[in-house]
């Protein structure tokens, strides 16, 4: 005779009685139900409508085109376009976000890119093509409307407290190795061939490589110091308001 308070493996969930049996006959989304972020999906997707679109303007006015995908800000960009559709998928469809180890570099990224145009003005990685209002285009959306975006997308329309301090030194793992392609990319580029550097800091021939691996060093640093700002940030700032299920203030009414 079988005993009934004896699990077999070989029978089906379907027979399970008790908390087991609640558990298995229980569907997924009703424990984790997938909301669905419109809004941020919206937001996501225009921010990679204008990466892209700066991208778009940039290539209509490269002359080089090796030179202008060897430009950090429309790699950032490319890469950034790429990640906030992925991500605007997500919220849409409702899925897991993606990770904040991507999502945190994509900001760190492009608000640096901002940073460094901003206080060290060069042409644009297009080249001295095109008309100045497309440049001008190009550099407004790049650098300025895409992190600003990022910025507030970031603050009102994610989670909070997703960073971790491995992070910070990791996402250094991409700007190390550009750093490093641009002054071994110069070295091996005709002197005073236009575009031989993508920063006036780092052209070890007006300066000597001591100065550019030094100004090199020093960029490591002001990358790292800005990802620990966004990780006090990302610490402290409160979680924004979200829409779905709630569990009732009697404590005995049904999830809201």
């Amino acid at each position: 005779m079988i005993d009934p308070t004896r699990s077999d493996p070989t029978r089906s969930s379907h027979y399970a009685t008790g908390p087991a049996g609640a558990s298995a006959l229980t569907p997924s989304s009703a424990v984790a139900p997938h909301v669905r972020r419109p809004l941020a999906a919206v937001l996501r997707v225009l921010l990679a409508a204008a990466a892209a679109t700066g991208i778009a303007l940039e290539i209509s006015r490269a002359t080089d085109l090796p030179r202008l995908f060897s430009d950090f800000s429309v790699q950032v960009g490319t890469v950034f376009a790429l990640g906030t559709l992925w991500s605007a998928y997500r919220a849409g469809s409702g899925r897991r976000p993606v990770s904040a180890r991507i999502t945190g570099a994509l900001l760190l990224y492009v608000v640096f890119a901002a940073l460094l145009h901003h206080t060290h003005l060069v042409p644009g990685p297009g080249g001295p093509g095109g008309s100045a209002t497309t440049g001008t285009a190009a550099a407004l959306l790049l650098h300025t409307a895409v992190p600003l975006g990022a910025v507030l997308d970031w603050l009102f329309l994610s989670a909070p407290r997703q960073y971790r301090l491995r992070h910070t030194w990791q996402w250094l793992a991409y700007p190390f190795l550009y750093l490093l392609f641009a002054v071994l990319r110069g070295a091996l580029i005709t002197p005073g061939a236009a575009g031989r550097y993508p920063w006036p800091f780092l052209d070890a021939t007006a300066h000597g490589y001591l100065s550019a691996l030094t100004a090199a060093l020093l960029c490591l640093l002001t990358l790292y110091a800005l990802a620990t700002v966004l990780l006090a940030i990302d610490q402290l700032r409160p979680a924004p308001p979200r829409p779905g299920y709630r569990i009732s203030r009697t404590g005995i009414g049904p999830l809201k």
